[in-house]
Parts: C-alpha cells; structure tokens; sequence
C-alpha cells in the first residue's frame, strides 16, 4: 500500500478546493436574468425578491436581487412542484412577496426552483426625526421620518397594532409621536412595520422675552406669543395647557396674571411648543405726574383718569382705577371725589393695562381776597378788595369756614364792619369762604386825649386815628406790663389789634406800647416814615 506524505496531502487537498471553486463559479455563472440553463446538482441562490411574474395570482417566476448588489438581478422558474418554507414549516406561495429574502434551492434543466426558503428580514434601524404622520388626525398608521443624514430621502414605516413605545424608558401610547420628534425606529417586514419606536424626551426650550398676544384675546388663553429679548429675534408661539404652572414673585398664580406686555420666562417642550413653566416678571410701578384731562365715565364714579404727563412733548396716559387704591391729599386719606379734571397729581401704576395704586392730589389752587368788610351776617359777608376798581364781593360763610385773628383761632363775631380781611377760597368755589383771617393794624402817633375806653392819637402825616381798648387790653411801658393809667397825652403809643366796626383809622388794641423804650413796632414804623419822606422829596 502507497502511503502519501503529509504535504502530499496538504497539496491534494488545496487541489481539491480550487476545483470546487471553480465548479461552483461555472454554477453560478450560468444563471441568468431569464432562466437557469440547468444544473447537474443543486445550486442555492440567495436574495431579495424584487418581482413575481405574473404580479397576481399564482406565481411562475421570481426575480430576485442577490445579496451582492454589483450582480445582476435573476429570474428563477417557479413549477407545482416548488416547495414553499418558512422558518422551517412548509407554506404556499402566498408568502413568496415581494421584498422577501428568499434562500432558493434550484434544480432540473433547465433549472427552476425545488426549493424556496423565505427568511425572516433582518430589523432595520431608522433613526431621525418625524416629519409627518398618516393620517394627520387621529390614530396613525404610518410615520415618516427624516434621517439625521438630510441629504438622504425619508423614510416611510407602518405602524401596526403591535408596535410598541416607549418615552424615557417608560411605555407609552401612539398619542405621545408627534411630528417633530426625535425618534429611534426598530422595524422588519415589507413593507417596513415598525416593532418598536424609542421615543427621545424632548429637551425643554427657554424663552425669554415680552408678551405681545394672548389667543384667544379674552377669556382663558391657549397659546402665548412672546418676542424674545434678542432684538433679532422673532415672535415665538407657545401653546398654553391645563398643567402650565404660573409663577409671579415667587408665588404660584393662575393665568389672569399673564397679560400683554408682561415679562416673562417660559420653559417648554414637545411639538406644537407647550409651556410647562411660565414665570411672569413682577411689574415695576410706573410714576406718573401730570394734570389730570379727563376722567372715565365724565359723571359718577370714574373707572380711569387721563393724565397730561408734565412736559409739553409727552403724550397723555390713561391708567385705571381700581376700587382699592387710595387717594391722598394734604397727607389726608380722601375719597376719588376729591379727583377732579385740572387736578394735580403724581400717580404709582402697574400693570397692563395700568392701574393706580396711590392717587396723590395737589390741593386744589385757592382764591385770596384781600379787602374791607362792608358787610356781615351769619351767613355771608361782603368785602370791598384793596384794588382799584374793584367791585365787592359777597362771600358765603358756612360751618366749615374757618376765622382767625391774626394767627389765632377765632370766630365770627371777630369779623366786624370795617375789619380788614384775608378770605381764601376754593378755585371751584372761589365765592364760599374757607378761611377768614382778620388782619390786625397797627397805630402809631402821639397821644391827644383819653377819655374812658378811647385813646385819641395823632399819626406821622397828622391823621387822627382812635385807639380802642377793652378788658383783655395788654399794656407794656419799658417793656414791662402796665395799665391805661399810665397812658398820658404826649405820649408816643403804639396799639395793635383788628380794625374797629364803623370807625376809619381805628382799632380794638389788643396790645399798647407806652413810649419808644423796648417798642419794636414803633421803631419800625418810624422807619418806613422816614423812607417814605426820602421818597417824597427825591
């Protein structure tokens, strides 16, 4: 017996190799797009079903795309004897369709198929973004998506009752895909069905910016546009659900507090943009200080005043007033009818539309007469004014009008015919006497006669003017208290005190200085006589 050596052997077995190769490359070669000519054994062909001839009913042929796409397509004999299997159970050629992967075992001559084994498709893996969903309403039963690569075409994949979803590792329903999500596709089958569809958690977007519109523009709003700081920025739409939570200062509010013009941070998320979080800026209080032009409505209680800020190029603002604010005047709490058109007043607003806070009124601008009453009662008094020409004036004396003598409190029965009066009134009014303060004279000149309660007194220009004193009279000689008695003719005196009712140049002293020593009045009055004799001699 011959016995071979090892590297015989070895080179027996290459040998053998290379024929088979070569046998199998002959095999394969001989296929072609119309039919096999034939095989001496079998030769399995493995593929992607591309057609089925005829397109309906029972299949004669199949052509399919080998797995090497640099090879043409073929086309394989299909006869009733060709067996149909699928993951190991025999089946009809209903299952042969096309996109399939077949593995075919042909045999014969010319060769057809013995026979077909239909594969189970490989999963595809699509990864991209949802740019449109089928049908647009309702449940979807297609999706398509774009791959990350833009330059390649969508992609469009069934969605079956058993596709399965998941959103941040949890199981969700279809409801949660929208167009604009991010999207991790498994799916099989031909066409492609997708068996699973990783939804990615979308990532929150800040907006930061100005409201500009509410939708609907009243009532509860469902979306909010807001133009961003940037001022390249454009308008940005946010939808507005029942879970947005709204934040002002910290608190948590409700929607109401949401208005145009309001600053705000909005964190939101999904397709159509849904706001989660809305923080809405504390307004700042807007100072406004002008003139009050008009008030809304003109007649009862006003709900909104116009103001002529100070400064002609400004232009007029009109703020609303709430049933809380205040209104202040001479540091008085008042109530809105002390608001009147022609008011002064510096307002604190906020808000959109703006609403006062604190309403501060000027007191109103007043009259002042300064005259001689002709006339008196308990409820008016007439007053002949200092200027020339001037006609009376009737004033109405109420139980709100105030009197004085000179800086102390008093009443009316200080008020007397010839008495020199300061009456203030109201610019409204300006014929109902406020205040009326009676203005004390004061006589200087030597002493001519003394006779009971009368001192007769000659003045600088020799003018005789009459003193009236009473019980309450305060006597000061030398600057220390005395009485009428020391009152002699030739004496210098000055008297002060309210003018006397009826009686010219004279007045009820409530005060007389006996001579010059420690007489501050004389003094100063000695002063404008000898200015106005320089005066009168220049």
């Amino acid at each position: 017996m011959k016995v071979r050596s090892p590297r015989a052997m070895r080179y027996g077995a290459v040998l053998a190799l290379s024929v088979a190769s070569v046998f199998a490359s002959s095999a394969v070669a001989m296929a072609s797009p119309v039919a096999h000519a034939g095989a001496s054994s079998s030769l399995v062909v493995q593929g992607t079903v591309t057609a089925l001839t005829p397109t309906s009913g029972t299949p004669t042929s199949v052509t399919i795309q080998p797995q090497n796409l640099s090879r043409p397509s073929e086309n394989i004999l299909l006869t009733a004897g060709t067996v149909y299997m699928k993951s190991g159970v025999t089946v009809t050629d209903a299952a042969l369709v096309v996109g399939v992967p077949v593995r075919i075992t042909l045999t014969g001559s010319p060769a057809n198929a013995a026979t077909v084994q239909i594969l189970t498709p490989e999963p595809v893996i699509i990864g991209g973004t949802v740019t449109a969903l089928t049908p647009t309403s309702g449940t979807p039963t297609s999706v398509t998506v774009q791959l990350a690569n833009s330059t390649k075409p969508t992609i469009n994949v069934a969605l079956g009752a058993g596709t399965l979803y998941y959103l941040g590792g949890a199981t969700v329903t279809v409801t949660s895909l929208l167009v604009g999500s991010q999207v991790h596709i498994t799916a099989s089958g031909t066409p492609p069905t997708a068996t699973t569809v990783e939804i990615a958690v979308p990532r929150p977007v800040e907006i930061n910016g100005v409201v500009t519109a509410l939708t609907p523009s009243s009532g509860t709003p469902t979306s909010v546009t807001v133009l961003p700081i940037d001022h390249h920025g454009v308008a940005v739409s946010v939808t507005l659900s029942a879970n947005t939570v709204y934040r002002q200062g910290g608190a948590t509010v409700t929607v109401t507090s949401l208005l145009v013009g309001s600053q705000v941070q909005i964190k939101a998320s999904g397709t159509p943009s849904t706001a989660t979080t809305v923080e809405i800026a504390v307004p700042r209080p807007v100072e406004i200080n002008g003139v009050v032009t008009a008030l809304a409505p003109a007649s009862g209680t006003p709900t909104s005043v116009t103001v002529q800020p100070v400064g002609f190029s400004k232009t007029p603002v009109t703020v609303q007033l709430g049933t809380t604010m205040t209104y202040m005047q001479l540091k008085a709490t008042v109530t809105v009818a002390a608001l009147l058109v022609g008011s002064h007043v510096e307002l604190t607003a906020s808000g959109n539309p703006l609403t006062a806070a604190v309403v501060h009124i000027a007191a109103p601008a007043t009259d002042v007469t300064i005259g001689s009453v002709t006339a008196v009662t308990s409820t008016s008094m007439t007053v002949q004014p200092k200027a020339t020409g001037s006609t009376p004036v009737v004033f109405t004396l109420t139980n709100s009008t105030m009197y004085f003598s000179g800086r102390k409190v008093s009443t009316i029965v200080e008020v007397n015919v010839g008495d020199i009066v300061r009456v203030i009134a109201a610019a409204s009014a300006s014929t109902t006497a406020l205040d009326v303060t009676v203005s004390n004279m004061v006589i200087v000149g030597r002493v001519t006669g003394v006779v009971g309660n009368v001192i007769s007194v000659t003045g600088f220009y020799g003018a005789t003017l009459t003193v009236n004193v009473t019980g309450t009279t305060n006597y000061l000689l030398s600057g220390k208290a005395s009485t009428l008695t020391a009152v002699s003719i030739g004496d210098l005196i000055s008297a002060i005190g309210p003018a006397m009712s009826g009686v010219t140049h004279s007045v009820t002293a409530t005060t007389v200085w006996i001579g010059t020593k420690h007489n501050d009045i004389y003094h100063d009055a000695l002063i404008q006589h000898r200015d106005a004799d320089r005066r009168h001699h220049r």
